[in-house]
């Protein structure tokens, strides 16, 4: 099953884990975990470009995808990372509502 982490509410993402396998089919042929890494890294993407020093992430070899903002954003640069990040939520949400049962999501404080 992949787990799906996200930092903080709805109305204000600090950051988001993503690990594990979904075992749809076989590695190399599963679908939501190819969307699930499209959706998360495409944010991190976004991440990067938008904040480069003010963002912190990693992504280990064994499939964890772990990012975080920096506490002290411009106003402008907070409301375009809550525009991706929830942009990207809304992604790894319809992949769990197409494929039930393969993608453990919470958020946590």
């Amino acid at each position: 099953m992949i787990r799906v982490r996200i930092k903080g509410s709805s109305r204000k993402i600090e950051g988001f884990s993503v690990w594990g396998h979904a075992g749809f089919a076989a590695y190399g042929q599963d679908v939501v975990c190819a969307g699930v890494s499209a959706v998360a890294t495409t944010a991190l993407l976004g991440l990067e470009e938008l904040l480069a020093e003010d963002v912190c992430y990693r992504i280990l070899p064994q499939g964890l995808i772990y990012c975080r903002l920096a506490g002290t954003l411009s106003p402008d640069k907070a409301r375009d990372a809550q525009v991706i990040l929830a942009t990207m939520v809304l992604g790894l949400e319809a992949i769990r509502r197409d494929h039930q049962g393969y993608i453990d999501f919470a958020y946590r404080r």
